[in-house]
């Protein structure tokens, strides 16, 4: 393996991309480039230069983690893909999610249950599923959080707020009412149950 191109990251000044072969091959702190004396037509092997880039990102990645973590709540994707957008390669990524699943840093099924718990008063569950897809969340586990949502009338509360002051006599407010209630992801059956309760009639 040679080292063909050393490239500054656009994003991040303290990191650069490492092209062997003619390919692109990871990104790499500058400090790592310098101490071990990296350097476009370097000759070396894939073990030494696999060593060089891990042993130089994981604990900047682990910090960096810690940081967004201190400020946000992420999910495992949301935090793998932070981790990609910082420039770490794959090994680097899965290493730094593990660490921090192990520690108790990230716990998807945690997130899942707070987000339906935070979000079940206004939103139904057929759009509480699609953002925990969205946000990486495994489809087992979204299920589990979503059979823990409370039991309550959140849709016809919903449709109550949305009603007042308007005539829920009349067919254009109905139409408006529904497409609110089913954005929110609520399913028919909540939805005709909250219409019921208005004393909305279809009279189609």
């Amino acid at each position: 393996m040679i080292i063909t191109n050393i490239t500054m990251q656009s994003k991040n000044i303290d990191r650069v991309n490492l092209f062997v072969d003619g390919s692109f091959y990871s990104g790499v702190s500058r400090i790592a480039v310098y101490n071990h004396k990296l350097e476009i037509g370097l000759e070396i092997d894939q073990a030494t230069l696999d060593k060089v880039i891990f042993d130089s990102d994981k604990d900047k990645a682990f910090d960096y983690a810690l940081t967004y973590i201190s400020k946000y709540t992420p999910t495992s994707k949301i935090l793998t893909n932070k981790l990609y957008e910082k420039g770490y390669g794959k090994a680097i990524v899965e290493y730094t999610v593990e660490k921090c699943k192990h520690y108790g840093y990230i716990n998807d099924e945690e997130y899942a249950r707070s987000y339906v718990a935070l979000n079940s008063n206004i939103k139904g569950k057929t759009r509480l599923k699609m953002e925990l897809r969205n946000k990486g969340v495994a489809e087992d586990i979204i299920e589990r959080a979503l059979s823990q949502m409370p039991k309550g009338n959140a849709c016809e509360e919903l449709a109550k707020k949305h009603s007042k002051n308007q005539d829920v006599h009349d067919p254009k407010y109905r139409a408006k009412l529904i497409r609110f209630l089913q954005y929110r992801g609520y399913e028919w059956e909540d939805i005709s149950q909250a219409l019921a309760t208005l004393k909305i009639v279809d009279e189609d």
